[in-house]
């Protein structure tokens, strides 16, 4: 058994990473990621990574001149750097050799309207999470993704993680047994030091409810703990138990969470999301428990899962070795022993959206690995609950 994992370990590497003559490569067009902006090299980069894409067009900046400047910069024509996604979904459209796909990637109060815009004129979509800042745009959305028949991608990049996609298989497995408890966290301490005279500069659009939604802590980080929780364990939440606040003088957003939640078959789970935790880096962490074992995977270290097993030792499965599943393997791409982190793991989620554009026009019926407008919609609607919670003192709200 080990053996056939290893030689298909080296056949879904080659595979991935030969693509370098790719004939069938994607059109593909940005919004949003302009100079300076770390989410949308990101994008970029992870579009890059396996040779799935060919960018072409996009908007980097509302300034005609700053839009074409830094589009140029990036290698694009300077007639396919548009400064309005209504211009660039037009001309693009009407162009033989037009875009594809598109990546967004502005403030979370743009979606909607961006992604309508490029929807109707049946333009793959990949977007930045989370899905909108309002409740009412997230299901407006959900439905036109379902009547025009999109691919659609949300890049909750984290669980795209090879280990946690361990985490994942070994839960699908029935190898922890029945799941118990689950917890969540994602410490942060970005805003400890933010005063009220530097807040606007410092958090920007996230000051505006139009454009965040109703919690800036949430929408930024809390719906990708979240995500992890349901990705994970593939339970649901009925109902959360919240209190989101401030914990600075300073702030006028939320920049804590801690939320108890009742999974559907049960279990209890616990989502702690702060950017008020002084020191903190990015120390996401998921924690399973259940009767027969459990798993715990950390972010600062995401080659390896821990694995309990019922009154045995803890085990440390590391990436790529022949002690894992054929989904984490597919998700790997350097050979075991050597780092693989962040960019991977948001490419992982660009293939996958090329995987399911690619399968939709051979028309050939697949479940997408990637997150999808669903999940999207699922965790605004966490948002919104959540928060409500939070104003009736913690009650319990239903999802």
């Amino acid at each position: 058994m080990k053996k056939k994992t290893k030689i298909a370990f080296g056949k879904l590497n080659l595979l991935r990473n030969d693509q370098l003559n790719n004939k069938n490569k994607i059109k593909i067009g940005f919004i949003g990621g302009g100079p300076n902006s770390f989410i949308g090299y990101t994008h970029r980069l992870a579009a890059r990574f396996d040779n799935r894409f060919d960018f072409v067009a996009g908007v980097f900046s509302k300034d005609k001149k700053k839009s074409i400047e830094f589009g140029k910069s990036l290698g694009l024509s300077e007639s396919r750097c548009y400064h309005d996604f209504q211009t660039m979904g037009k001309k693009e459209s009407e162009r033989s050799d037009g875009i594809e796909a598109i990546g967004i990637m502005t403030p979370s109060g743009d979606h909607y309207k961006i992604a309508k815009e490029f929807a109707k004129k049946n333009i793959h979509i990949i977007c930045d999470k989370p899905l909108t800042a309002k409740l009412e745009d997230a299901v407006a959305l959900e439905k036109l993704v379902k009547k025009t028949k999109i691919i659609f991608a949300l890049t909750h990049n984290y669980s795209a993680y090879p280990m946690l996609r361990e985490a994942k298989e070994l839960v699908a497995k029935n190898k922890i047994g029945k799941i118990k408890v689950i917890n969540v966290e994602y410490p942060q301490g970005y805003t400890v030091a933010v005063k009220k005279k530097d807040e606007k500069n410092t958090l920007k659009w996230r000051l505006d409810k139009n454009m965040c939604g109703p919690s800036m802590i949430l929408a930024e980080i809390g719906t990708h703990a979240y995500h992890l929780m349901r990705y994970v364990t593939d339970l649901e939440v009925k109902e959360v138990s919240a209190e989101v606040n401030s914990l600075s003088d300073e702030l006028s957003v939320d920049d804590n969470a801690f939320m108890i939640v009742r999974m559907n078959n049960q279990a209890r789970g616990s989502i702690w999301v702060s950017s008020a935790a002084t020191g903190g880096e990015n120390g996401l962490k998921i924690r399973v428990y259940g009767t027969k074992g459990a798993v715990e995977w950390l972010q600062d270290d995401p080659n390896i899962l821990k694995f309990t097993e019922l009154d045995k030792s803890t085990k440390i499965i590391t990436r790529a070795s022949n002690a894992v599943s054929n989904l984490s393997i597919q998700s790997s791409r350097v050979a075991a022993g050597h780092p693989e982190g962040f960019f991977e793991a948001f490419a992982n989620i660009y293939t996958e959206f090329a995987d399911s554009i690619q399968s939709a026009k051979n028309k050939n019926k697949s479940k997408s690995l990637h997150p999808t407008v669903d999940d999207g919609v699922k965790g605004i609607k966490f948002i919104f609950a959540a928060k409500k919670s939070s104003k009736l003192n913690s009650k319990w709200v239903k999802i």
